[in-house]
């Protein structure tokens, strides 16, 4: 799976996720485009919502369910696992596969954001 997303491709994966923590795995491109729009910042028109869900797709990182004419959708893969994934590339990149190294600076940035508060 390809888990380089934009903004908009993570605010529709976190979308999904919530609707299926609440036991709906069946989704269409209209849920949620009700539920972006429900927040300024990450409203946007119905065709964009589609387009990125359609590319969503294509990387894999979407389930697609036809039924008659309508399309559904459900995420192919848990936040977890993506989490994952991700910091195991950052790991790799940045830290010579050292994860440890990166949990140490990981925790850094913690307490830096903690001083802050």
């Amino acid at each position: 799976m390809k888990y380089k997303n934009g903004s908009l491709e993570s605010s529709i994966l976190n979308v999904l996720w919530d609707l299926e923590k609440k036991g709906s795995y069946k989704n269409s491109v209209k849920d949620v485009y009700d539920m972006l729009a429900q927040n300024p910042k990450t409203a946007r028109a119905y065709t964009t919502i589609k387009t990125v869900m359609d590319r969503l797709f294509e990387k894999e990182l979407l389930l697609r369910i036809k039924q008659g004419k309508k399309f559904y959708y459900r995420t192919a893969a848990s936040s977890s696992e993506i989490i994952r994934e991700s910091l195991e590339k950052i790991a790799f990149q940045y830290c010579n596969g050292d994860m440890a190294k990166l949990i140490y600076h990981a925790q850094n940035i913690c307490e830096s954001y903690s001083a802050l508060a």
